[in-house]
């Protein structure tokens, strides 16, 4: 009995940070499938959602109901017809679906939401004209009275919600002339979340959540469920549900999951548990639309998104006077965990060494140790760290990692690199035009091959510092545009998108290039060879390039393939400068973050003496 009670008491110490976290915040979820039809899931269910809204979170409910319409319509003579797996709604079928969602489907959900102690409304479109839509085309094809949403009635909603009950909403929408629309439940309730500015959005489905060859995917972003489609491992129903997940997450909704229904209490377990039973969907590329930055009381740099031109050019003064003054000493007495999803040989070395020169002591930490996101969530391996030590330097796989351990540590977060970008990498790469005094406005950067995280990082300091970046790559391999757009917004830099790498050289004073195949693409590298292959840094190229013209390259280089061997040893090749420089930027850039106010003031203290010189002043995300 002890040993009960035990377990019971560390699931819910377990839960409460989460519960306080996500106290008077809007979680919106489908409800469909499985889930509604078997009669102890729903009896599950409903006790969940009583549960969700007595620890104060604002629940709604949208729930499906396509196998019933389609019994229904079968029972009444009426033929059922789908096009590209969308319902075609004559008027035989809306009055199915009237009876079917708004007559039966929705009263169950309430009826059992009541009867186990919880408030429970049930609403359609046309109830205060909850939902307004109108008729929707798929791909051109009239599917009749189909359509979309184009308003939500919040005001209603929230009245409800603040009066304790939970809407439980049947996706039926009203036109302007009170004609009734058979909205998908998916893209029904992405709109209810989008407008209530949800927290979370919730898919019930009859899968554990999005899976590639048997394997579930913890977490989806956008570049990974546009390969997932291009592949096709993502279709059938599954792909209006990612696509409306992205919707919502573009509308503010700050995450989406997708969960199997069919377990009992999967719902709490995704919620309250560091273990997760689904997939999350989540948006890789900058800040959700709609959301605000929240307030940091730590600097991080994740990114350039808050850097300028004055504190890229202090970081680099500091870099010269670390060099020079080795004696200097500010990170003593302080502890960095240096943790690696992937393998790493500069990066490794460079941080390793830079904190143990700064005074400081590096802790290693492999992938394999500490299993971050899958042997523990990613909050309570931050919050243990910060307990530990003064700084996390990252190197990860997802970008939407090292963005939620910058969100939960409380310690500054170096990333280190992710499969967007690498802001360590292009600091060094300035650093090193800097020292060589090519680093001067206007100067034309050609970048070669992938437009990958380099690029994506290139294509930021063309957002602080004024550039001219040529970025040639094959149709399909572009960087981001999403950050081109940003980095242009600012005014400052111009860039190009060409396939003709010639084009992109001519006249640069920096031809750049990166490996054609990085880790985690070992599977495409024999057609990458064929696509990329006239994206050589070579001889003929250097010689339309300035005269003044250097070689850099992030490193490692396949030498003959992206690179030749002779143009990685000419005079012109600053590369492994570039390597070495990874060193005395990221020193700079400790120093800055956890230094201390000495840093921060411009004045830096050793053991063995006091140097009073402007340095840098903050760098932060």
């Amino acid at each position: 009995m002890n040993n009960l009670l035990m377990t019971k008491e560390e699931i819910l110490i377990e839960a409460l940070p989460y519960i306080q976290r996500y106290e008077g915040t809007t979680f919106v979820i489908k409800y469909g499938g499985a889930a509604m039809t078997e009669a102890k899931l729903k009896e599950s269910f409903a006790k969940d959602v009583i549960l969700l809204r007595k620890i104060g979170i604002r629940v709604v409910i949208v729930h499906g109901g396509g196998s019933a319409i389609t019994s229904l319509s079968e029972k009444l003579g009426h033929t059922t017809n789908f096009h590209d797996g969308q319902r075609i709604t004559d008027d035989d079928t809306l009055a199915s679906v009237m009876m079917a969602l708004v007559g039966t489907a929705n009263k169950e959900i309430v009826r059992l939401i009541n009867t186990n102690g919880g408030t429970a409304i049930g609403l359609a479109g046309m109830d205060g004209r909850l939902l307004s839509g109108s008729k929707m085309l798929h791909d051109g094809v009239d599917l009749g009275a189909v359509g979309k949403i184009d308003s939500v009635n919040t005001k209603l909603l929230d009245l409800l919600i603040s009066d304790g009950a939970i809407p439980v909403i049947a996706p039926v929408a009203v036109g302007d002339e009170g004609e009734l629309y058979n909205v998908n439940a998916d893209f029904a309730a992405a709109a209810i979340a989008s407008a209530l500015h949800a927290e979370k959005l919730f898919y019930l489905t009859d899968t554990e959540g999005i899976l590639t060859n048997g394997e579930l995917v913890p977490t989806l972003t956008a570049e990974k469920a546009q390969q997932l489609i291009t592949s096709g491992e993502l279709s059938g129903g599954m792909v209006p549900k990612v696509s409306s997940a992205f919707e919502a997450i573009d509308s503010g909704v700050h995450k989406v999951h997708i969960i199997n229904g069919t377990r009992k209490h999967s719902l709490l377990l995704e919620i309250f548990t560091n273990v997760g039973v689904g997939t999350q969907i989540i948006r890789s590329e900058g800040r959700p639309k709609g959301t605000a930055a929240q307030p940091k009381t730590k600097r991080d740099l994740i990114d350039f998104s808050t850097l300028d031109q004055t504190t890229l050019l202090e970081l680099f003064k500091l870099s010269d006077m670390l060099k020079a003054h080795p004696e200097i000493k500010p990170l003593t007495g302080k502890s960095v965990a240096v943790l690696f999803q992937k393998p790493s040989l500069r990066t490794r070395i460079s941080f390793e060494v830079g904190i143990a020169e700064l005074g400081g002591t590096p802790v290693i930490l492999g992938d394999e140790s500490i299993g971050i996101g899958k042997r523990e969530s990613v909050f309570d391996t931050a919050k243990v760290i910060s307990r530990y030590c003064d700084a996390i330097i990252a190197r990860v796989f997802g970008h939407d990692l090292i963005r939620e351990l910058a969100e939960y540590a409380d310690v500054p977060v170096v990333n280190a690199l992710s499969d967007l970008l690498h802001p360590c990498q292009i600091l060094g790469d300035a650093y090193t035009l800097y020292t060589h005094n090519k680093l001067h406005p206007g100067v034309k950067v050609a970048f070669i091959g992938d437009g990958n995280n380099v690029a994506n990082s290139w294509i930021e300091l063309a957002g602080i510092f004024p550039i001219h970046l040529a970025i040639a790559c094959p149709k399909g391999f572009e960087p981001s545009a999403t950050l081109i757009e940003q980095a242009l917004a600012k005014g400052l830099s111009t860039i190009e998108i060409l396939r003709d790498p010639y084009a992109a050289a001519r006249g640069a004073e920096v031809l750049y290039s990166d490996v054609w195949t990085s880790m985690g693409q070992e599977d495409e590298r024999s057609d990458r060879l064929k696509i990329f292959a006239a994206y050589q840094i070579n001889a003929a190229l250097l010689n339309v390039a300035s005269p003044n013209a250097c070689i850099m390259h992030c490193l490692p280089a396949h030498r003959g393939e992206e690179i030749t061997d002779e143009m990685m040893g000419v005079p012109q090749s600053v590369i492994f400068e570039q390597a070495e420089n990874r060193l005395h930027i990221q020193k700079a850039v400790l120093a800055t973050l956890i230094g201390g106010d000495d840093v921060r003031a411009g004045h830096l203290s050793s053991r063995n003496g006091t140097h009073h010189e402007q340095t840098t002043t903050t760098v932060s995300h």
